[in-house]
This record gives structure tokens, C-alpha cells and sequence, in this order.
């Protein structure tokens, strides 16, 4: 399964949100820690404190009063004489404890000395007031300040990545042009001072430019070697009508396939020069009959595949005119044909037209579902019971065209039952 991917935008926003948690989750822990300290340990020892006190003041003065304070209030009983206790102060037993007295929930801390029984109450509330003014409020100050300062981190670090955000941006919506590489829009970016972008900057300038000096020399080896390859290639389908004319060898089966071989080489060359040309916009659209097209490229390819036990219809069940250039259909048609001719040692080949787009179908020796996967790799060719030589390069160039025009190319085969091949046009390209 692939992963979800996520922007560096996103990334930042989840630490910052986690660093946010992390202060809130440890700041409720500290309080949390700091009232069961403060309860459990401070104010016990202090009642303890304050008990220990009133004995010995006590034992100094026999008539000392307990404590009664805005804060803490004692009771004092004597030989089990509860009468000046709270009702709910009676059945407590001496220790440590918090229990509900007249509405309110105080803590009590109970001693005994001899026939005597102390009780303090304190009253936290008016204590918690005050650590609430003293001691959470700075607090919540602090949790603030916190806050900002991540706030502030969380800024500085976007403000760091942003110029790689919008480099990667910039990347992305680039569009290449013919002729070069596009320009890439990065003088805001030129002007940060800052040494890892203007490195990054650099590198990706020095990077554009090695790769225009590539695919300039491969367009300008591909279109000089096209066009060079031409005249040789003049050259000889002259020599070969001289010595038709010379020795009446026109349907000499040699001849023709040296024929055939010149023809493919031909195609190859006007296809090379097609595909080195980066725009769809470079050739003119015209309105090409899909079904004159057919017929037109099928008389050239039987003349040169007399030689083969191969029958071929057409269906014409619509007539079909597409906008576009005439060379590229050309091509396109060709190359379809002339596969379904090489890998049809014998039996019949069906050209089917309809409304969107055309089909040519064999009886031939078809494809493996693994061989139909691996058929548009360059120098590829399927294996099967035919003697036809070729370059491995024919459904390559009908993928290539196919994907500049946005034609959706469809191959379907079973392996000794034949090949059926369907090229489907946008209606938006189709005249009506």
C-alpha cells in the first residue's frame, strides 16, 4: 500500500500542534502533581505542626483556646464530651482525612492526648484562592508565554521552508517549451539571503542548463541523422527502379522486400522526425478521412506483402474524420498494419471503423498476457512463428503519438488466437 504523502506546510502545523499538547499535558500534570503535594504533604505536616503546638501551649496553659483562625477552626473535646462538635465531626476517628462538614468538604486532621481530642479543620478554600491569584494565574502567564514562543518557532521554521515550498511549486508548474526547457521563475527567490536557497537555487540553474545542452543534442542528432539518412536512402530506390526497368524484375519476391524494407525505413525516419519535435502544435491539424486513410496505407502495405497467405477486409461502419496531422495518422496506421502483417504468418486481418475511433484485428500468433504488459518497451518484440525482421520500435512510436494527442490506445491479445489493436479519439477532435 503507498503512503499518504504529506506537504512540509502540514508537517510543521502537526509539531507545532504536538508541541502544544506536549506543554498543555505536562503543565496539567505539574498542577495536578503540585496539588496532591501541597495537600498530601504540606498541609498535612502543618496541621501536625499546629497540633503539636496547641499541646504544648496547652500544657502551659491549661485554659489555651484552640485555634480558631479565617483559615483553620479546632474543637476540643474532653472525656468524650462531644456536645461542642458538629455532628459530622463525631463519628471520625483521629488521622489524616477530608469528610463533608455543614455543606463543605474540608480537611480534618484529629489528635488525641490523653482524655483530650483535638480537631482542626481546615478551610482550603480560602487557600486555594489565593494560590489561584499567587500561583496559577503566573502560571497561566508562563503557559502563554510558552505558547507564543512556539507560536513564534512555528512561524520562523515556515519561514525557513517556504522558499523550498515555493521552488518545489515553481517546479511543478513549469511547462516545457519547444526548443528548450522552460524558465523557471525563481528571481523572488534569487533575492532571499539566504545560503542554503541561493545554493539550491544554483544547483537547480546548473542542473536546467546541463540538461537543455542534452536534449538539444539529442533533438539536433535526431533531426540532422533523419535527415541525412534520407539521401542514401534516395539513392537507392533509385537504383532499384533502374534495374526494374533494366531486367523486368518487378514482381521479383526479392525485390520486393527489399521494397518493403526502404518503405519501413522510410516511415522510421519520418516518425523520428515527428517524435523530435516536443509540440503537438508544430505540425498543422487538418481533416483527415480515417477511412480513405486506411484504404490508402493497406494498398501500399499488400503490394508489399503479396508474398503472405493473408486476407484483409475493412468494416466501415462509420465514416470517420479526426483533426489532426495527416503524417502523424499516417504513421500511427502504418505501424498498426504492418505489425499485424508481420505476426500473421497466414489467415486474415480486419480493419474496423466507427464512430470514435478504428480497430485492426489478426488471426496471427497473438501475445501472452506478460508479453502485451512488456509490447510498448523500446527494441521489444513478440515471439511467435514469423521470419519478419523489425526493430522493436513500431508500438513504441504508436504509444508516444498516441500519448501527445491524447488518443487512448487500447491492445487486447491471446497468445496463438491473434492481436486486436484499437486506437479511440476524443469526440472534441472528431468532425461532425
Amino acid at each position: 500500500m503507498a503512503k499518504n504523502k504529506t506537504t512540509l506546510h502540514a508537517k510543521l502545523i502537526k509539531v507545532f500542534l504536538i508541541q502544544v499538547a506536549l506543554i498543555s499535558l505536562v503543565t496539567v500534570g505539574g498542577i495536578y502533581a503540585a496539588k496532591v503535594m501541597v495537600e498530601g504533604m504540606l498541609v498535612r505536616k502543618a496541621l501536625e505542626g499546629e497540633a503539636q503546638h496547641f499541646w504544648e501551649m496547652r500544657e502551659q496553659n491549661p485554659n489555651f483556646s484552640p485555634p480558631d483562625t479565617m483559615n483553620l477552626k479546632a474543637y476540643l473535646s474532653t472525656n468524650g464530651d462531644y456536645s461542642s462538635l458538629p455532628k459530622d465531626l463525631i463519628h471520625l476517628s483521629p488521622g489524616y482525612q477530608r469528610t463533608k462538614v455543614n455543606q463543605e468538604t474540608p480537611i480534618v486532621y484529629i489528635e488525641d492526648k490523653g482524655n483530650q481530642r483535638l480537631y482542626l479543620i481546615f478551610d482550603e478554600v480560602k487557600v486555594s484562592r489565593l494560590a489561584l491569584l499567587f500561583g496559577i494565574l503566573p502560571l497561566a502567564g508562563v503557559l502563554v508565554v510558552l505558547y507564543i514562543l512556539a507560536w513564534i518557532a512555528y512561524r520562523q521554521s515556515h519561514k525557513a521552508v517556504s522558499p523550498i515550498v515555493k521552488l518545489a511549486k515553481s517546479v511543478r508548474q513549469a511547462e516545457i517549451r519547444y526548443g528548450s526547457l522552460p524558465d523557471f521563475d525563481l528571481q523572488e527567490l534569487r533575492d532571499i539571503p539566504d545560503d542554503e536557497v541561493s545554493s539550491l537555487v544554483g544547483a537547480l540553474d546548473q542542473f536546467t542548463q546541463r540538461l537543455e545542452l542534452f536534449i538539444d543534442r539529442e533533438r539536433h542528432f535526431t533531426r540532422d541523422a533523419s535527415h541525412e539518412l534520407r539521401t542514401p536512402i534516395a539513392v537507392i530506390r533509385s537504383a532499384m527502379e533502374l534495374l526494374e526497368r533494366r531486367y523486368d524484375v518487378a514482381n521479383d519476391k526479392t525485390m520486393r522486400r527489399v521494397y518493403r524494407t526502404l518503405y519501413d525505413m522510410e516511415s522510421l525516419i519520418e516518425t523520428l522526425l515527428i517524435l523530435a519535435r516536443e509540440e503537438k502544435a508544430v505540425l498543422p491539424l487538418q481533416d483527415v478521412d480515417i477511412n480513405s486513410m486506411a484504404l490508402k496505407q493497406l494498398d501500399t502495405l499488400e503490394s508489399l506483402f503479396k508474398d503472405k497467405a493473408v486476407s484483409v477486409s475493412v468494416d466501415e461502419q462509420a465514416k470517420l474524420v479526426v483533426k489532426a496531422p495527416e503524417s502523424v495518422v499516417s504513421i500511427l496506421m502504418s505501424n498498426l498494419l504492418r505489425n499485424a502483417f508481420n505476426y500473421t504468418p497466414q489467415g486474415n486481418i480486419v480493419i474496423k471503423i466507427w464512430e470514435q475511433g478504428f480497430s485492426i484485428t489478426d488471426s496471427g500468433v497473438g501475445m501472452s498476457e506478460q508479453q502485451v504488459k512488456n509490447v510498448f518497451e523500446p527494441f521489444y518484440r513478440g515471439e511467435g512463428n514469423n521470419n519478419e525482421k523489425g526493430y522493436g520500435l513500431g508500438m513504441t512510436i504508436v504509444k508516444r503519438l498516441c500519448n501527445r494527442y491524447d488518443w487512448h490506445l487500447r491492445v487486447t491479445s491471446e497468445l496463438g488466437k491473434g492481436t486486436e489493436v484499437s486506437v479511440h479519439f476524443p469526440k472534441s477532435q472528431i468532425e461532425i
